[in-house]
């Protein structure tokens, strides 16, 4: 075998390497973007919280809250819970229906406890389950203070 024929050889066999290397990694970035997985990697993903909203989005069902709008308030989902005494206006509730939207209601039905924080220009700014929210005035207010 000659030389040239041998190059030949080795230099069809790269190009087919890199072939195999190119359409192996093409099939797999394919199956990676179509999957699952991909949106737990999503840019915004920090704003993201259980594929039911973003949380700079308008609040769900503000109309039945009956929200003011230009202040920021204080939406607490719970079936018994007191209220937090907060600089804020205040909404109590225990409709499964919110909960649900504000994802505050558990795999086993039971509403929250939790609550919501929705800025003065009507945006869902945060929300998180908490047994004691009138105990946690002062995280609260912090949150009332940025939302304003």
């Amino acid at each position: 075998m000659s030389r040239e024929d041998t190059a030949a050889r080795l230099s069809s066999r790269g190009v087919a390497s890199v072939v195999v290397v190119l359409l192996t990694a093409a099939i797999g970035v394919g199956a990676y973007l179509t999957s699952p997985a991909h949106r737990l990697h999503d840019p915004v993903h920090a704003l993201q919280q259980f594929d039911l909203f973003y949380l700079d989005e308008p609040a769900p069902l503000a109309d039945q809250l009956d929200l003011d709008p230009g202040r920021p308030t204080l939406v607490v989902i719970c079936e018994r819970c007191q209220a937090p005494q907060v600089d804020a206006e205040v909404r109590m509730t225990d409709d499964p229906d919110i909960a649900l939207r504000y994802g505050l209601l558990t795999a086993d039905g039971r509403v929250g406890p939790g609550y919501a924080v929705i800025d003065a220009a009507g945006s869902l700014r945060y929300r998180t389950f908490d047994p004691a929210a009138a105990d946690h005035t002062e995280q609260i207010a912090v949150l009332l203070d940025n939302a304003r």
